[in-house]
């Protein structure tokens, strides 16, 4: 090999190495300052998981102080939280659905974004269907994790997501997480009874969970990767939690 053409392929590759280690550091800042935004918030909230054992299951209570979390970010309209996974995040509501797809809490642009309401939903859950997006993370973080409802024992682990808003705390029962079209109809505020039953044929995961148009329904939605703009939902009903 001429000692040109060595060089100039030494230079190439270290080029490469140089930029590929560039954008891995990249990644992992962007993770870090992503979770440190998320502590901040946490700061703002408690829980205490569902208790288990007897005929019952006490539900979860989830505890947030919104007023000190709108001082943050006036943003924020709710809380998510699925007990033993990651998803332990406040959502935000923009005036459009592009905003908080690369952007913290504090405004700063992170590849991470945050969990955010769909800006055509009213922010207290009042719609027949609430559209909740979050990134779908390698690392597991935001929404990365409810793909993990295309098992049908991560479902049978983790069948309750609970939300809180200002007013109350409501129990979402899933009764199906689907891989669809990013323009498919459940991405509509209000979603018919025959499509509610073609989405439960075609689960990822068997649940018991009665469902109507008439109930209100929250969907979370994440990316996917079966085909080109694959989504996958996770579908819930939305049942008010009685604390006592």
């Amino acid at each position: 090999m001429k000692k040109g053409l060595y060089y100039t392929l030494l230079a190439v590759l270290a080029g490469l190495f140089i930029f590929a280690a560039y954008k891995l550091g990249t990644y992992f800042l962007a993770q870090k300052q992503s979770q440190k935004d998320t502590q901040q918030a946490k700061q703002y909230m408690q829980v205490q998981d569902p208790q288990t054992g007897g005929e019952t299951e006490e539900p979860a209570k989830i505890t947030v102080d919104f007023e000190a979390l709108k001082a943050v970010n006036e943003d924020i309209v709710a809380w998510i939280y699925i007990p033993g996974t990651k998803v332990n995040y406040p959502i935000v509501q923009a005036s459009d659905n592009d905003y908080y797809l690369h952007r913290l809490l504090n405004g700063e642009y992170n590849v991470n974004g945050t969990i955010f309401m769909d800006y055509l939903n009213a922010p207290d859950f009042s719609d027949g269907n609430t559209l909740i997006y979050g990134h779908n993370m390698k690392s597991g973080y935001m929404f990365g994790g409810i793909v993990d409802y295309k098992k049908q024992s991560f479902y049978d682990e983790h069948p309750d997501v609970y939300l809180l808003t200002p007013d109350r705390e409501y129990r979402l029962a899933l009764f199906a997480g689907v891989v669809l079209e990013d323009d498919a109809e459940v991405y509509q505020t209000q979603l018919t009874d025959e499509y509610l039953n073609t989405c439960r044929s075609h689960s990822t995961f068997a649940s018991d969970v009665s469902v109507s148009a008439a109930d209100k329904i929250v969907t979370l939605s994440t990316c996917s990767y079966e085909y080109e703009n694959a989504r996958y939902v996770v579908m819930g009903k939305l049942i008010p939690v009685e604390q006592g």
